[in-house]
C-alpha cells in the first residue's frame, strides 16, 4: 500500500498525526495496517523511520518556539522546563487546526484550566489562577495586535470638547485577580518580578500604529471607560460614576481634568 491509494486529506491527516503524536500505525484501509514505510521512502544512508523523526522533531521544535514566543512571561513565571511540559502536553490535546500559527495558543488558558492539578480538591491553590490568567492575556496582547482598524486617526487634546471624545478603536478594558498586566510590563521591562499575590487589577491595552500600548488603571477609572465602551457619553459615565462609585459631583469635576489629560496621553481617546 503507498501514498497513492490515499487522498489528499487523509496524507494530511496522517501526517499530522505522526508528527504531533507520533502513533506508529494511525490508520487502515482494506484491512491493511498503514505504517511509514508505506508512505515516506527510505535512502541510502537513511530509513523511513529516520526521516520522518528528523522531520517531526523540527516541526516540535518549531510549534515549542511559537509557544515560548507566543507566552513569553508564562515561560518565565512557570520556568522553561515546566512550560515546555505544559506545551507539549495542550498540543497533543489541541493540535493546530489553522494554516497559521498565530492562533496556535488559543486554548491554552482553557487547556491549564482543564489540567490545573487542584482541580479534584476542594481546596484550590492560587498559582494556577495567575497562570491560567496571565495566559489569557498574553494570548489576547497576540489579538489584538493583529485587530483590524484605521490606524491614521484624528487624535483627540486637551482643548477636544467632552462631548466630541470618542474611545480609539483598538480599545480593550481587562480585569484580572491577580496583577497581571503589570507583572506582564515588570517582565517585560527585564525587572524579573516575583510570582504575584492575588490583588484584584485593571488595565487597558491599545494600539496604535501598531504599537501597544499597555496601562494599569484604578477600579473607578475601569468603570468610568466600562461605561464609555458601552456607548455612554464622558457626561453619562460621570454620572454613572457618582451613582456607582458614590463620588461627589464636585470630586468627580475636580478629578476629571487629569483623568482627561492621562487618558488622552496614552491614547484612549479619538476625537469625533
Amino acid at each position: 500500500m503507498g501514498g497513492d491509494d490515499f487522498s489528499l486529506v487523509e496524507l494530511q491527516n496522517w501526517m499530522q498525526g505522526m508528527l504531533v503524536k507520533y502513533v506508529p500505525v494511525t490508520n487502515s484501509r482494506g484491512g491493511e495496517a498503514v505504517t511509514v514505510e508505506d508512505l515516506v521512502n527510505s535512502s541510502k544512508r537513511l530509513n523511513a523511520i529516520r526521516h520522518l523523526d528528523i522531520y517531526r522533531h523540527s516541526y516540535i521544535a518549531r510549534l515549542r518556539a511559537c509557544m515560548q514566543n507566543q507566552f513569553s512571561a508564562l515561560t518565565y513565571a512557570l520556568g522553561a522546563d515546566l512550560f515546555e511540559a505544559f506545551a507539549d502536553q495542550f498540543l497533543d490535546t489541541y493540535p493546530s487546526e489553522s494554516y497559521t500559527l498565530n492562533t496556535l495558543g488559543e486554548k491554552f488558558a482553557t487547556f491549564l484550566e482543564e489540567t490545573r492539578p487542584d482541580k479534584e480538591l476542594n481546596e484550590k491553590e492560587t498559582w494556577p489562577d495567575f497562570m491560567i490568567e496571565l495566559a489569557g492575556f498574553e494570548y489576547a496582547l497576540s489579538v489584538i495586535f493583529d485587530e483590524p482598524a484605521e490606524e491614521h486617526r484624528p487624535i483627540a487634546t486637551e482643548e477636544t470638547p467632552d462631548g466630541n471624545l470618542r474611545l480609539a478603536p483598538v480599545f480593550h478594558l481587562f480585569k484580572h485577580q491577580y496583577p497581571v498586566c503589570k507583572y506582564y510590563l515588570d517582565f517585560s521591562q527585564q525587572q524579573e518580578p516575583e510570582l504575584p499575590f492575588p490583588e484584584e487589577s485593571y488595565c487597558v491595552v491599545t494600539r496604535r500604529n501598531y504599537k501597544l500600548g499597555l496601562f494599569t488603571i484604578r477600579a473607578a477609572q475601569y468603570y468610568f471607560l466600562l461605561r464609555m465602551q458601552q456607548g455612554k457619553s464622558v457626561e453619562l459615565a460621570k454620572q454613572d460614576l457618582i451613582s456607582g462609585f458614590k463620588f461627589k459631583a464636585d470630586d468627580v469635576d475636580a478629578i476629571w481634568p487629569q483623568w482627561k489629560k492621562n487618558f488622552i496621553t496614552s491614547g484612549f481617546f479619538d476625537a469625533v
